[in-house]
């Protein structure tokens, strides 16, 4: 026997063993279940609304849906905010189909809202002319209303900075320190006065003597935007037209 012719039925024999090795006895399956099993957690959303086969719209009155803009990221796109009535909570975000980043085409302005039920439907094809979308982060974004670690009142430091010691206090509080200045943070043993809106806002004299060219003391009031938003159009009109400051800077640049 040659050694190729060799190998190849040794090759063979340990496969064909460890085949009938790997074997199992075939284990029956037995009856199948009579029904599935209970659970409360499952059973879907209930239906904004019902559609018929040519349209016909029948609004859930337990639903709300408000059209909206979402906030996931800087692209503003549109989306559809489903909302139960009764416990207020947001049950999903969707598209938009009236808005231009969300379908193609999108519904005219002035289409009912009816229109907006039936582009999510199947009748006259409607659903697959402007049914809306919005990405994954845009599906997510309500979650960040639910976090457990969002802001909801405002916070003051009361350790140094940097240690991450924050109490909660009322907007009353905040309104008054803010505007009225003060020893804000003697509690941490710091005993420097800030000035507050009140003070700072001075458009008659120089924020400094000696240099004139850097305009009124209602400069000091420096405002960095984080983010538009959709929001940015409020502080900017409170800095620049109400309050006086030419301070206001955006996101994106000086």
């Amino acid at each position: 026997m040659q050694r190729r012719e060799f190998l190849r039925l040794t090759s063979f024999a340990i496969g064909s063993a460890a085949f009938v090795i790997g074997i199992q006895p075939t284990k029956l399956a037995g009856a199948p279940p009579s029904s599935f099993p209970a659970h409360e957690g499952f059973g879907g959303q209930p239906p904004e609304a019902l559609l018929d086969g040519i349209g016909n719209v029948q609004v859930n009155p337990e639903i709300v849906m408000r059209h909206s803009v979402c906030m996931g990221c800087y692209s503003s796109c549109g989306n559809r905010v489903k909302i139960d009535k009764k416990s207020g909570r947001i049950l999903r975000v969707m598209g938009n189909p009236y808005s231009p980043k969300c379908a193609e085409p999108t519904l005219k302005y002035e289409a009912p809202l009816t229109a907006a039920y039936q582009a999510f439907g199947l009748a006259g094809n409607l659903g697959h002319t402007h049914r809306a979308t919005v990405c994954a982060r845009g599906n997510a974004s309500f979650q960040a209303v639910y976090d457990t670690r969002r802001i909801l009142t405002p916070l003051k430091r009361v350790g140094q900075r940097g240690e991450g010691k924050w109490k909660p206090i009322t907007w009353e509080q905040l309104i008054t320190e803010t505007v009225e200045g003060g020893e804000l943070f003697k509690a941490t043993g710091d005993s420097t006065y800030i000035e507050g809106f009140r003070q700072v806002r001075n458009l008659k004299d120089p924020i400094h003597p000696d240099s004139p060219e850097l305009g009124p003391k209602a400069n000091g009031l420096v405002w960095n935007d984080g983010g538009s938003y959709g929001r940015v159009n409020f502080p900017m009109r409170f800095v620049l037209n109400s309050f006086g400051s030419i301070n206001f800077y955006g996101h994106t640049g000086t």
